[in-house]
C-alpha cells in the first residue's frame, strides 16, 4: 500500500482484526455442529437487534426450552489474563509483550442485560445466560473472569450442556414456542454493516497494491502454480493465499464485488480461477454469468 508507515500499520491492524473476527466466528459455528440434543433448540448467528437507539450485534444466540445462551467469540491468541479486582483484561504475546484490551467479559455482561430487556419487551419468557469463547488456536486462559462462563472453543459444547442443565425444565417452552420466539427475533433483526476500511478512512482505492500478498517476503507476487499458490519472488507456497486475498478485498472495499473487480485486485487474468475463489461459503451470489455479483453472507460461515 502506497501510504506512510503510521497509516500502513494502522490499516494492517484494522484488517487483521476484521479477518480474525471472521475466522473466530467460523470456528465457533463449525464447533457448534457437535451440539446435538434431543431437546428442542434454535440457533441464530450474527444477531443484530436494537433497543431504542442502542444497537447490539451478537455472534450467536442459542434458544433452548430452559434458557437462552449468548455466544460471544474472541479470536485472541497468547497468554490471556482477567484481573477481577479491576475488571481489566490483558494478554502477553509470543514475545512477552503485554497489551491491555477491552474486557470481553464485560461485553458479554452488557449483551446479557440487553437481551433480558429485549426479551421482556417482546414477551419472550426465557432466562438469559452467556458464554465467552476464545477461538484462537494459540490462546491460553491463564485466569478466568469471575461472573461470565469462559472457555476455549474445544470446550464450548460441553460447557453449553452444563449451563443448560443448571436451569429448571419448563413444560410451556416446547418446540412450537421456540419457533414462535425465533419468528419474533427474525422479524426485528436489523442489518449490521461494518464499514469497509477504505470507506472508514476515506482512502483512494488506487493507494492499494494489486496482486496476492506473500507474508514471507512481503511482496504481491503470489500466483497459482500446479494447484497451489506460490510466490514468484521467494518461492513460498500456500494452500489458501487466494481465498485470504478475497477476504482482504471485502474487508477493504466493501461487501459486494464481481469477477472483473476481483481479477483486477488480485492481478489474476483467469476468470474461472477467480470464480472458484468466489465460491467460498462466506459469499452469496446474485445474478448469473457476467452479471453475477458476490457479497458477504449473513452468517459468515467459511469452510476451512
Amino acid at each position: 500500500m502506497k501510504v506512510n508507515t503510521a497509516e500502513r500499520d494502522l490499516l494492517e491492524r484494522e484488517l487483521f482484526l476484521v479477518e480474525a473476527g471472521i475466522r473466530g466466528e467460523r470456528r465457533l459455528q463449525k464447533k457448534f455442529i457437535e451440539f446435538y440434543s434431543s431437546e428442542p433448540f434454535e440457533i441464530l448467528w450474527n444477531t443484530s437487534l436494537t433497543l431504542g437507539n442502542w444497537p447490539v450485534q451478537i455472534d450467536g444466540l442459542l434458544l433452548t426450552s430452559k434458557v437462552a445462551v449468548i455466544l460471544e467469540s474472541k479470536n485472541i491468541s497468547g497468554e490471556l489474563h482477567f484481573e477481577n479486582k479491576t475488571d481489566e483484561f490483558f494478554r502477553y504475546d509470543a514475545n512477552g509483550v503485554k497489551t491491555i484490551m477491552d474486557n470481553p467479559a464485560v461485553q458479554v455482561e452488557k449483551h446479557i442485560r440487553f437481551i433480558r430487556m429485549w426479551f421482556a419487551e417482546n414477551k419472550i419468557r426465557l432466562p438469559v445466560d452467556g458464554l465467552l469463547v476464545f477461538t484462537a488456536l494459540k490462546a491460553e486462559l491463564c485466569s478466568l473472569p469471575k461472573n461470565i462462563r469462559t472457555c476455549r472453543h474445544h470446550h464450548m459444547v460441553e460447557l453449553l450442556f452444563k449451563t443448560i442443565e443448571e436451569y429448571p425444565s419448563s413444560p410451556q417452552q416446547n418446540r412450537h414456542v421456540l419457533k414462535k420466539y425465533m419468528k419474533i427475533l427474525e422479524k426485528q433483526l436489523t442489518p449490521y454493516t461494518q464499514k469497509p476500511i477504505a470507506v472508514q478512512y476515506s482512502l483512494d482505492p488506487r493507494l492499494f497494491e494489486q496482486g496476492i500478498y506473500c507474508d514471507a517476503c512481503q511482496t504481491f507476487n503470489v500466483s497459482r502454480q500446479r494447484r497451489r499458490w506460490q510466490c514468484d519472488a521467494c518461492g513460498k507456497t500456500s494452500v489458501n493465499a487466494g481465498e485470504e486475498a478475497v477476504l482482504d478485498y471485502f474487508a477493504i472495499f466493501g461487501f459486494q464485488a464481481n469477477n472483473e473487480k476481483l481479477r483486477k485486485f488480485l492481478n489474476v487474468d483467469d476468470r474461472h480461477l477467480v470464480k472458484r475463489l468466489l465460491s467460498q461459503e462466506i459469499l452469496t451470489k446474485d445474478g448469473s454469468r457476467r452479471h453475477s455479483k458476490y457479497s458477504m453472507n449473513k452468517t459468515g460461515n467459511l469452510s476451512e
